[in-house]
């Protein structure tokens, strides 16, 4: 079979771990990623380097913050007055919330509850850190003609 090219339609596992080793997202006892090269459908770093990769071949990416979710942003750190949040339940440290960050519907992290007001985390949870990830090459799809 041909290598991947740019275009191809791809099945693909991901295995993504953390710099500490801790995998977070592995789809191999699942179903495979579909995803087409140059339809911006996954990480363009990503794409680069499967071009010329086998079905059967992983390959290995290391992402710096920047290219993975992003550098860890200490003004998305917020404390918000209980009743400006509108809650109607009792929040708790580590709970996800949606609430309205700078204008914007966000989902955000409970990082301190007090009587009077909720911190919130509006980094992505893995904000800051380097991510691994394995990407195999499950499939490449027949091209539709």
């Amino acid at each position: 079979m041909a290598p991947v090219t740019d275009g191809d339609t791809l099945l693909l596992h991901f295995t993504s771990t953390r710099p500490d080793g801790e995998i977070f997202e592995d789809t191999r006892a699942g179903e495979p990623v579909r995803a087409t090269l140059g339809e911006r459908q996954i990480n363009p770093l990503f794409e680069k380097v499967l071009i010329g990769r086998e079905p059967g071949e992983t390959v290995t990416v290391v992402l710096p913050p920047e290219k993975a979710y992003g550098k860890y942003r200490s003004r998305l750190v917020i404390t918000m007055k209980r009743k400006r949040l509108n809650l109607d339940h009792e929040p708790v440290p580590g709970e996800f919330l949606k609430v309205e960050v700078m204008g914007k519907p966000c989902l955000v992290t409970v990082t301190d509850v007090t009587e009077k007001s909720v911190t919130i985390d509006a980094n992505h949870p893995l904000a800051g850190e380097t991510i691994t990830y394995a990407i195999t090459v499950a499939a490449i799809l027949p091209r539709s003609g």
